[in-house]
């Protein structure tokens, strides 16, 4: 398999009402942009209730034998810390994954995911 279909498959699977574009670097812009920008509808909070609300989430996309590079990683922590959802899907077996949260560094982590400081 292909990074794209898993790419492909993880975008079909996101919640209806969901907005995606996969970003074409080229050589130009920030490097570690991850494979699939999305906008994922929510509704949050008691008095704000009905409404509904984007969550900006960011998936870096990898087959088995893959793994984020140190600019991937950075770039995914910058986005968790900005209040972001920062996720790396990782091909299991065919077209599954699964999904691991990427949290903003805080003082003291030398683990390079970095944890929750929300």
């Amino acid at each position: 398999m292909k990074e794209s279909n898993l790419r492909k498959k993880i975008a079909s699977d996101l919640p209806p009402g969901s907005w995606h574009f996969v970003p074409m670097n080229m050589g130009f812009g920030k490097t570690g942009i991850p494979d699939l920008v999305c906008i994922v509808p929510m509704v949050i909070k008691k008095e704000d209730i009905g409404k509904v609300f984007g969550l900006g989430v960011c998936i870096e996309v990898k087959l088995s034998y893959n793994k984020p590079t140190e600019n991937q990683w950075r770039c995914l922590r910058e986005i968790a810390a900005a209040g972001g959802s920062a996720i790396v899907a990782t091909q299991t077996t065919g077209k599954e994954y699964k999904l691991e949260r990427v949290y903003a560094l805080t003082d003291g982590d030398e683990s390079g995911k970095g944890r929750d400081v929300g």
